[in-house]
């Protein structure tokens, strides 16, 4: 069982870090949060790059530019073209200039269907193909001076965005049947970014009221009701990722239950702390069963 739930763990982990790319030259500032529509960001870091033609260097005394042709090459003409003039590769499209963000790192900021004048579908297909260099780039007899060709992939939501799942996953229709033990850690995961309800939207602090029932159906409580939450640390929801919260425990060591007894059902509420109304909690009722304490 531990060894199960060290695979749903990774599992997990996977899910909220997939497209971290910092190690690489070229990356999108928060990938988790890309959406063709909106604006990214685009990040290069200089020193990261093959460094062939010495950008490295030419980058500390002159400005950099983004030269990109995927997922749309603008043509000659356009407000946004990669360069202007006859000699464009000399001359590089003021409108283009990055932003020098430290010592080696550029970023840029576009919305992608606005900016090449495509659909989603195509900045999914073709992802974003580019270059970095200075306003002249040298070429005509003269010394290239670029980076490489850069390639940040950008690939469309795998499925529908998922607002709370647990770890391990439940079975049957609904997800609610667990297959650990109450003696295992379970873990509740809410994603706030998919929330409906207005006012429980851009949630920062989040707490869980949470109640077990045995097989004759008594109750077992920390908070005395969902009111309460919030004056309990151990109800505390983490934050792992920008607007996703989680609540692991261990059931049996959460709850005080008599000997002999054993968790049939856990019943949860998500709720911000100091909650007033109906307003301050989401509608979704959590229940989990846990196959009479057993697996």
């Amino acid at each position: 069982m531990k060894n199960l739930l060290i695979k749903y763990c990774t599992i997990a982990l996977m899910l909220i870090v997939s497209g971290n790319v910092y190690g690489q030259a070229a990356y999108l500032d928060k990938p988790e949060e890309f959406d063709p529509a909106k604006p990214c960001k685009i990040m290069v870091n200089l020193k990261l790059t093959k460094n062939d033609w010495g950008i490295v260097d030419i980058a500390t005394t002159e400005d950099m530019y983004l030269w990109i042709w995927k997922p749309k090459e603008h043509p000659a003409g356009h407000p946004m073209a990669n360069g202007i003039g006859s000699a464009a590769w000399k001359s590089s499209n003021d409108a283009l200039k990055m932003t020098k963000e430290a010592e080696g790192i550029y970023s840029y900021i576009l919305t992608p269907t606005v900016f090449f004048e495509t659909d989603a579908a195509t900045v999914y297909k073709e992802d974003f193909n580019f270059l970095v260099k200075p306003k002249d780039g040298g070429g005509y007899d003269d010394p290239d001076k670029k980076t490489e060709d850069l390639l940040i992939s950008v690939d469309p939501p795998s499925g529908p965005v998922v607002k709370i799942q647990t770890i391990p996953v439940g079975k049957g229709l609904k997800k609610d049947t667990m297959i650990t033990t109450t003696a295992d850690v379970f873990s509740v995961i809410y994603n706030n970014n998919a929330e409906e309800k207005v006012t429980m939207q851009n949630a920062t602090m989040l707490y869980v009221f949470a109640v077990a029932y045995d097989s004759a159906g008594t109750a077992y409580k920390i908070a005395t009701n969902a009111k309460k939450a919030g004056d309990f640390p151990q109800l505390k929801m983490k934050e792992t990722a920008k607007g996703v919260f989680q609540f692991s425990v261990i059931p049996e060591k959460l709850f005080t239950i008599p000997a002999g007894k054993k968790i049939y059902r856990i019943e949860y509420q998500i709720v911000k702390p100091n909650l007033v109304d109906s307003n301050d909690a989401i509608d979704d009722k959590m229940i989990y069963q846990f196959n009479q304490g057993g697996c």
